[in-house]
């Protein structure tokens, strides 16, 4: 790490104590290159703005859990086991980084688009992240009730992380994710065995279906894009089909055959197949 990344990394960190001690809109910029031990125009060498700081926090933390859980994917060859490892991991993130924690905690904060769109984004990759590994244990017969299952993980890893900032509860990582995992598998057998009609499905979060039906999009213009370095034939089958799938796609009620079937056939070129997988991910 250089010197100019030592500096931007250290006013994050002290920031966030100072965030988490007196509360993001009471802390002035000056008070965080004084504390960071680094002139105020300093400061603005590395963020634009208080508000591009903890813009800029809030993706290095993330990305710093996100790698962390992500490195213990194959710690076990039971997933069962492996989500309760990566359970510990995040709980003991959280132990190492109280003030990031605090700070969630004390403001209600809003700083505009640039926020809003971050905060989505992480939402919805912490949703996908869980969505993958409840499948990886569960399978599909998830598949109707995922929404509701996932809420509820989430009020209860979130009911945790409050109340331990709150109270400043000290907690062992390995015994709390084992008796969190315990619970959440408890609450799938019992909605599973109840098979009640969900609350909740993932067409009913709107703000995911918006920011889906971008990403789709921006693959969809990447198909076409690629579709030039293909022969002539294949050129003009595959803009065929994907011409299918995005007539199909705007149907008030689109045949998923028709949609799969397109797919398939795009996925056969090799150029293709990076786009028409982030695609599969967001059908």
């Amino acid at each position: 790490m250089s010197k100019l990344e030592d500096k931007k990394k250290r006013i994050m960190q002290e920031s966030l104590k100072l965030f988490a001690e007196k509360g993001f809109h009471t802390t002035s910029i000056q008070e965080i290159a004084s504390t960071s031990e680094v002139s105020k125009g300093a400061f603005y060498i590395h963020f634009d703005s208080k508000d591009d700081l903890l813009v800029e926090i809030f993706k290095y933390y993330s990305e710093t859990i996100m790698e962390k859980l992500n490195r213990m994917e194959h710690s076990s060859d039971d997933p069962f086991e492996t989500f309760t490892n990566q359970i510990a991991a995040f709980l003991d993130l959280y132990k190492d980084h109280k003030e990031y924690l605090l700070m969630h905690f004390r403001d209600n904060i809003h700083l505009g688009d640039k926020m809003d769109d971050l905060i989505r984004s992480l939402h919805k990759q912490s949703y996908d992240w869980m969505e993958e590994r409840l499948r990886n244990i569960y399978g599909s017969q998830l598949s109707v009730h995922m929404t509701d299952i996932i809420i509820q993980v989430d009020s209860l890893l979130s009911g945790y992380f409050k109340w331990i900032a709150i109270h400043h509860l000290d907690f062992d990582s390995t015994h709390l994710a084992s008796y969190i995992t315990h619970h959440i598998n408890l609450m799938i057998q019992d909605v599973l065995q109840e098979n009640a009609p969900p609350i909740f499905q993932y067409q009913d979060l709107t703000q995911f279906n918006e920011k889906d039906e971008l990403a789709i999009q921006e693959n969809i213009d990447a198909l076409y894009e690629k579709i030039a370095r293909l022969s002539e034939q294949d050129k003009q089958e595959a803009k065929e089909a994907i011409q299918v799938l995005e007539e199909e796609r705007t149907k008030q009620k689109p045949k998923r055959i028709i949609i799969q079937s397109m797919l398939q056939h795009l996925e056969t070129h090799e150029e293709l197949q990076a786009h028409v997988q982030n695609i599969k991910k967001y059908l």
